[in-house]
């Protein structure tokens, strides 16, 4: 595999309570079609002890129908309530039973991660924070071996959470061994109830699932800049991938926001349909909200007058001082003091209290409510937060309906991220766990049964061959044959016929070692298939080396939006000198896309204002129609601005006039930021600086520079200090960065 394997000689020795379930635990041998022996894999089904006394007959039954052809189920009864104790314990029979996934129910221990936000796509809060909030909820301590973290202990208060410390020789890129899914159900009286519940319908799915052949997607408010574009494109990718919605039995529904003035109730009652089989739903979240609307669109003066008044009486109510409210308002928005004096109106607060209810899915509105979907996928941030008492996600799954597994996660999580990857392998009869387990980042998590498959279909001739073919099998026992994985990426089979097996066995090679950068852009030049060409792009950027600048400008010029939009975000944090034309030529194209957009102007100060500057004023002579002159001294005036300020900033840090709280300020930005400009005053920092935790932090800042085009100067750089630095707090966080970048 791609990385060395953990040594587990640092973790607690403790065991959990090992037990079996009508069947060995040990490595046992599967006779193929062929002839030939395979090995079988094992299902870990861990419990909490009162999770098992309670209801045992429902946690056996569950363990013994997850059992296959070649895989085993084993139940691991935890008693001594200690994560290093299962992690221990799931590596042994990773090791010696061919371990698959684990399936957390109950009152399993929730690791809390530490100084491991570059494993997230969005957290970057201070970790002088409260821990319970500045630490990551994450089960990639239990499902990704190669990563070594230090115990901090446990909380006082909240005794499910314990705190871990990634360390400095840990290996910095996750890369999970093993799929995992929680079972959690909310706290209270009814909590064992809802679990058995759940466990017997999960049961009864395994007496037979459907093949799909119904998709909702939804589009919440603000969602990817509201982008019809990246919209439009996603459903034109999920036909590629989903072949069944090219049929006149397939069927994929859209609804946007828009639809309604408040669309909470058209989106409940979609994802209740029976015959739904997978709800995508993008949107803005909380733990324990998932945001719908905004402000609802209306089409009359009376209704955007009620709107403003709605406005400012919940800003009268909140403010402290609310005369001095009440002027400000009048003065800055000519608004008349009628619309400020019904604030405490006991029928407007009730009719603004119902506005609000409407905007939004909340837990009340949960309770009792069916879901019909079988699969949910919540794209939000927090509505999976297993490590609260209770939360979104579980609600999706805790009631007599149909949805036996959730996706969500447990902190916030960036829009510009590729949600569907792989997932056109669920038609094709792929279990949960097995598709997520390589799209996991450290806050994304499983809620529900890992182990649920859709009724296999549309799978080209070429690979059922005569020997059958079952895409987990396949996972399961050729995850390190190289010449297979090989043989699927480049069969003669049409791209959109098989997109996500090809995409799947380009992440099988890459976890091999297996393949490179030049074949990457290979197929990211000629491949048909939008969805395979952005698979070899995503992986081009893990690999990050001088085929990558080629990768993102292919990218950019890509039919795909999703493609340009991740395109233009590794731009801005790749800065190659070459990438400069085509940026220049998005932020200058009339039909450029409008998250694509946010991402490219977002980013422009890590280039040569200069070199930049000369490349818009020739696109703009070419056409001067677009932005017109007012709008081009506009967009010149932020990269010379930008281009202004940060040399200020440099230079000030450069000759000591910077504060320490500024040049920590700074430091920190580089996280988001990634301008080569920066990595001088950077090392500045490292060699001159007096304070210990400025240090830190710009040492830190570094490790976010992994796809920068001068990403082995800072490697060098790093190794230097490293030889010579005295503190070992720096020394360590030196290590965790050369490791990142390498």
């Amino acid at each position: 595999m791609r990385r060395m394997t953990l040594k587990m000689a640092g973790l607690a020795v403790a065991f959990a309570c090992l037990f079996t379930f009508n069947f060995p635990v040990e490595m046992y041998a599967k006779g193929g079609k062929d002839g030939s022996q395979k090995q079988g894999t094992t299902l870990a089904v861990v419990v909490d002890k009162e999770t098992y006394r309670q209801i045992p007959q429902q946690v056996d039954a569950y363990v013994a129908s997850v059992a296959n052809s070649y895989r085993k189920g084993v139940l691991v009864v935890d008693k001594w309530f200690n994560p290093d104790s299962i992690r221990n314990s799931l590596y042994n029979m990773y090791k010696t039973q061919g371990l698959e996934g684990a399936v957390f129910i109950g009152d399993i221990p929730v690791p809390m991660v530490r100084d491991a936000q570059h494993f997230t796509t969005a957290f970057k809060m201070n970790q002088k924070a409260d821990w319970k909030d500045s630490s990551v909820p994450s089960d990639r301590f239990y499902d990704d071996f190669d990563l070594k973290f230090k115990p901090l202990g446990q909380d006082k208060e909240r005794k499910l959470y314990f705190y871990y410390s990634l360390l400095p020789d840990s290996a910095q890129e996750l890369c999970c061994d093993i799929y995992s899914a929680r079972i959690k159900a909310p706290e209270g009286k009814e909590k064992y109830n809802l679990v058995a519940a759940f466990l017997e319908k999960a049961v009864a799915q395994k007496k037979g699932s459907a093949p799909m052949d119904k998709i909702l997607h939804f589009g919440g408010h603000g969602y990817n800049s509201e982008s019809m574009n990246a919209r439009v494109d996603e459903a034109v990718a999920l036909s590629e991938q989903f072949q069944f919605l090219n049929t006149s039995k397939g069927d994929l529904d859209y609804i946007d926001f828009t639809f309604d003035k408040y669309v909470k109730k058209r989106l409940m009652a979609a994802v209740a349909d029976k015959e739904v089989d997978l709800a995508i739903l993008h949107h803005h979240g909380a733990e324990d909200t998932q945001y719908l609307n905004g402000s609802p669109f209306v089409s009359d003066p009376q209704g955007w007058i009620d709107l403003a008044r709605n406005y400012f009486r919940g800003k009268m109510r909140s403010a402290k001082d609310k005369e001095a409210a009440k002027a400000r308002f009048m003065k800055n928005y000519d608004v008349p003091a009628s619309w400020l004096d019904d604030y405490l109106d006991a029928q407007k607060k009730q009719e603004d209290s119902l506005h609000a209810a409407s905007m939004d899915i909340v837990i009340p509105d949960l309770e009792g409510y069916e879901s019909g979907a079988r699969m949910v996928i919540l794209d939000a941030c927090y509505n999976g937060a297993f490590n609260n008492d209770d939360y979104i996600a579980c609600h999706y799954i805790f009631n007599p309906g149909n949805t036996v597994v959730a996706k969500g996660n447990s902190v916030n999580t960036l829009q510009d991220t590729w949600t569907n990857e792989l997932m056109g392998l669920l038609n094709w009869g792929i279990s949960a766990g097995n598709w997520a387990k390589g799209q996991m980042t450290l806050e994304s998590h499983l809620i529900g049964d890992p182990t649920f498959e859709f009724g296999a279909q549309d799978i080209p001739a070429y690979f059922v061959g005569k020997k059958g073919f079952d895409v987990n099998e396949v996972i399961a026992t050729r995850k390190g044959d190289v010449k297979y994985w090989r043989g699927v990426l480049y069969a003669p089979v049409e791209d959109e016929l098989a997109c996500d097996f090809k995409s799947l066995a380009i992440q099988m090679l890459y976890n091999n070692n297996a393949i490179t950068s030049a074949e990457l852009l290979e197929i990211q030049k000629n491949s048909n298939s939008k969805v395979l060409r952005l698979e070899a792009f995503n992986t081009s950027r893990k690999i990050a080396d001088a085929n990558l600048p080629k990768a993102i400008a292919l990218g950019l010029q890509d039919d795909y939006e999703l493609m340009q939009r991740l395109a233009a975000m590794y731009a801005g944090k790749n800065y190659s000198a070459e990438l400069v034309p085509v940026v220049a030529k998005g932020c200058m194209d009339p039909m450029t896309h409008k998250r694509v957009m946010f991402q490219l102007r977002g980013n422009l100060k890590g280039y040569d204002a200069q070199v930049l500057g000369a490349e818009l004023e020739k696109l703009h002579k070419e056409n001067p129609y677009w932005e017109g002159e007012k709008g081009f001294e506009v967009l010149k005036g932020i990269v010379a601005n930008s281009d202004k300020s940060f040399k200020k900033d440099v230079a000030a840090i450069m000759d000591g006039s910077m504060s320490v709280k500024e040049q920590r300020s700074f430091a920190r930005a580089r996280r988001n930021g990634c301008e080569p400009q920066a990595v001088a005053p950077l090392v500045h920092m490292i060699k001159n600086s007096t304070d210990a935790e400025l240090r830190l932090i710009a040492i830190e800042a570094l490790g976010w520079y992994m796809y920068s085009s001068v990403k082995d100067g800072i490697v060098a750089q790093c190794e230097e200090l490293y030889k010579v630095e005295k503190d070992q707090a720096a020394k360590d966080e030196l290590l965790k960065t050369i490791n990142r970048l390498k």
